[in-house]
């Protein structure tokens, strides 16, 4: 910088120098027009020479600044080719870096576009998964809000209807027991304590009458053990059906004592109650000889003197006429006697004064009374 200050220093005094020499050389020039051109050529020649000789030293000093001048020229071209040079490379390193850039930028945002793409991809997939999520537990919630109401509307239900419920899982826990006795006959022994100690309803008679029957007779070890406990069952359970089933009567009927004397005090009633429906049910009379039957066992049995057992067999008869014939019945019979004078007892007091009885009523009627005078002076 320096060098090329003092080069325009030099070039501004040259410069200088010719605008000074151009002007005196101008001004004397037209002097000597304006002169008297009377003047000789010897003095113009002289005058002219003299002049010369005085820019000398001038031209001397314009030679050495314009060889200054050349000099500086060329060291000013060797630098600024020089800087050029150092300028294409720089431009060529800026344009491989901006090339370089240019490139890394267009490699990040491809990267930054498939990354988008995916991210969009992605936030679409969440998207539908929350929506889906959304609506699943809206569902599940309505569905919880439905099975809630149907747990408070069966809950309700339930206390509402204990009872009933109750006894609607004992039926169907019956039914499980039954199915099990028609496939395996021999398990009674285990299921018989369950089947005892509920109420089992009149429609499962067929399925405990089918097990009793598929009984391996020929290959039990105890055959009378296992028909002893169905017998019981059908005793207990359904006498009105199993004393009049042609299958079954006989085997009832012979089994009567062991039956009677293991029946518990409601069973017994319930049973003998069902037993005098059934034979009242078309006429009395006809069944004379199950009556005697039944009734032989029971005066053999811890109930023959059981006030509460016969007084629910008296109300059964119902009629005055029912009552009369099961009297005659049992009267009949010697080793009942002592059974028929407990109905007796009860005749006389409902109908001794009672008005529209026959004659045959009223013989009855004078012969319980004999009995009873004979009873009290005895």
């Amino acid at each position: 910088m320096e060098n090329i200050n003092s080069h325009e220093a030099n070039l501004k005094k040259v410069i200088i120098l010719i605008f000074i020499l151009s002007a005196t050389m101008t001004t004397e020039v037209f002097s000597g027009v304006n002169s008297s051109k009377e003047s000789n050529d010897i003095n113009f020649v002289l005058a002219e020479h003299k002049q010369i000789e005085g820019y000398e030293p001038l031209v001397i000093e314009i030679n050495g600044l314009k060889e200054d001048l050349e000099q500086t020229k060329r060291e000013i071209n060797e630098k600024l080719a020089y800087q050029m040079k150092c300028n294409e490379k720089a431009l060529d390193s800026v344009n491989t870096t901006i090339s370089g850039a240019s490139y890394a930028l267009i490699v990040f945002t491809i990267i930054i576009a498939v990354v988008g793409i995916g991210l969009g991809f992605y936030i679409t997939l969440v998207e539908r998964k929350v929506r889906n999520l959304t609506n699943e537990n809206k569902f599940i919630l309505e569905t919880h809000l439905k099975i809630k109401d149907d747990v408070e509307r069966l809950d309700g239900h339930i206390k509402r209807n204990m009872a009933q419920l109750y006894d609607d899982l004992k039926k169907e826990e019956t039914k499980v027991y039954m199915q099990r006795l028609v496939k395996v006959p021999k398990d009674i022994i285990n299921l018989a304590d369950f089947l005892a100690s509920r109420d089992i309803p009149i429609e499962f008679f067929p399925e405990l009458k089918e097990a009793y029957k598929s009984l391996p007779k020929d290959t039990l070890q105890y055959p009378e053990f296992y028909n002893g406990i169905y017998r019981r069952l059908f005793f207990q359970h359904f006498p009105s059906l199993a004393i009049f089933d042609n299958e079954l009567q006989d085997g009832i009927e012979k089994a009567y004592s062991g039956l009677i004397e293991s029946s518990f005090e409601n069973d017994i009633i319930k049973t003998s109650r069902e037993f005098i429906m059934v034979c009242i049910k078309e006429h009395i009379l006809n069944y004379s000889e199950k009556i005697k039957k039944y009734f032989t066992a029971l005066s053999r049995s811890k109930y023959k003197k059981y006030s509460e057992l016969h007084r629910k067999i008296y109300e059964a008869l119902s009629t005055k006429e029912n009552r009369f014939n099961f009297y005659s019945i049992l009267h009949s019979e010697s080793e009942l006697q002592e059974i028929s004078k407990i109905y007796g007892q009860h005749m006389l007091t409902d109908y001794k004064d009672a008005s529209g009885n026959t004659e045959s009523q009223k013989l009855v009627l004078e012969e319980i009374a004999r009995e009873v005078e004979q009873e009290k002076k005895e």
